[in-house]
């Protein structure tokens, strides 16, 4: 049997500005400290409105052992609840999406409405207090048409987000967007290398070549930072360029971590397609492409790409210590018409390509992870949003 350091241990011999010790990815108790520090207690995305139109319309959300309900109900709300059914605890919701009268158990047929109150068990005994038996809720927040989840009894507050990015939110339409496209991903490896893996342009050059011929960030640092100088001065003003940075370790007490910031794309390149150019209409209310792209993250595994055209949504979640899976997005502006305005190929693109190259090196990387020669090593100075996304966790298991 394995032993191993406990996590104070762990914690008192990490080095700031290295990875983190194989432990972090193989201790057991380190993964349940990770479920119920970060994943049970932070938001996360769940999906779009546009992804459930109609009173019965639900879908499925899942990570490790949970599933959650995401619902519209009779009154056109949108609830969540988890889907154990209070009796002897089956799935109610079998399909990982469709359309349903009722939440119905397939086991013992105890039925609850939309809104997870029971209506129906049979056979019970005259003291069954049916209002004690309603469905586990799961807290509900809407950011645009944007369906954010939270198992937290208190989960933090989106408040200071909502205020400080509410002319983003307008300028580029989130009250006025759908979903174009869903696409899940299975990735083998622990959920912490896909996360860290996103969270620095360090690989984009060698390990995305397509990628790397759009986004100015895949240069040099030196580069990078002399393009994006000049574009902060050149677009000084514009809604869309603010930055805010309260993510991971730098997160308001009280509130949500969130960031958001707008880099330049190289020189003549308009959108994250395949050729550079525009594949979907303008989006909210902008009247011009600026050969830019903003990044939005809000919680610990939720991160947007914006283009001007378009948006894409990335949701890392956990499957099991070593298993893991991303849920890709594609967003377009309302109105536009799919074999008209957009074609879905082309919008879907540069990132099935992009998230598949992710998927091989987060693999390989998960490989030399297990490996009994692997030690933590030196983050580049290029590696600094890891460091952020680190201590956050850090700070997490230690609770």
């Amino acid at each position: 049997m394995t032993k191993f350091k406990t996590i104070d241990q762990l914690l008192s011999d990490y080095k700031i500005g290295y990875s983190l010790e194989q432990e972090f990815y193989k201790n057991p108790d380190i993964y349940q400290k990770e479920i119920n520090n970060i994943f049970m207690k932070h938001w996360m995305l769940a999906g779009h409105t546009s992804q459930i139109p109609d009173t019965g319309n639900y879908f499925l959300v899942e990570f490790d052992t949970e599933s959650i309900i995401v619902v519209r109900t009779q009154d056109g709300t949108i609830k969540a609840h988890m889907n154990v059914c209070r009796h002897r605890g089956s799935h109610i919701c079998l399909e990982k999406q469709g359309t349903i009268k009722a939440l119905a158990c397939p086991y013992h047929a105890w039925t609850y409405d939309l809104d997870g109150e029971l209506k129906a068990a049979r056979n019970m005994s005259d003291d069954f207090e049916f209002q004690d038996n309603n469905l586990h809720p799961v807290t509900v927040e809407l950011v645009g048409g944007l369906i954010f989840i939270s198992l937290a009894e208190n989960p933090p507050s989106l408040n200071g987000m909502r205020e400080d990015l509410k002319d983003v939110f307008d300028v580029f339409g989130f009250d006025n967007m759908k979903l174009a496209e869903h696409r899940h991903y299975p990735i083998q490896a622990n959920w912490k290398l896909v996360v860290e893996n996103y969270q620095e342009c360090y690989h984009c050059a060698p390990s995305h070549k397509d990628f790397a011929k759009i986004h100015a960030m895949a240069q040099s640092p030196e580069k990078f930072d002399a393009q994006k100088e000049a574009f902060i001065k050149k677009s000084d003003g514009y809604v869309r360029t603010k930055a805010s940075s309260y993510y991971f370790d730098m997160a308001k007490p009280g509130e949500e971590g969130y960031q958001y910031d707008r880099n330049p794309l190289l020189k003549g390149r308009i959108s994250g397609s395949k050729n550079a150019v525009p594949v979907a209409p303008l989006l909210g209310k902008l009247k011009e492409y600026e050969e830019a792209a903003s990044e939005f993250m809000l919680g610990p595994v939720t991160f947007f790409l914006i283009y001007d055209d378009h948006m894409i949504a990335y949701r890392f979640l956990p499957d099991t210590q070593e298993t893991s899976h991303c849920d890709l997005y594609w967003f377009v502006r309302e109105d536009a018409l799919e074999g008209k305005d957009y074609n879905l190929d082309d919008l879907t693109w540069l990132w099935h390509v992009t998230i598949l190259d992710d998927e091989e090196i987060i693999i390989n990387n998960q490989k030399g992870v297990n490996s009994r020669y692997y030690g933590p090593g030196k983050l580049s100075e290029w590696e600094h949003f890891p460091q952020h996304f680190l201590n956050f966790y850090l700070n997490s298991i230690k609770k």
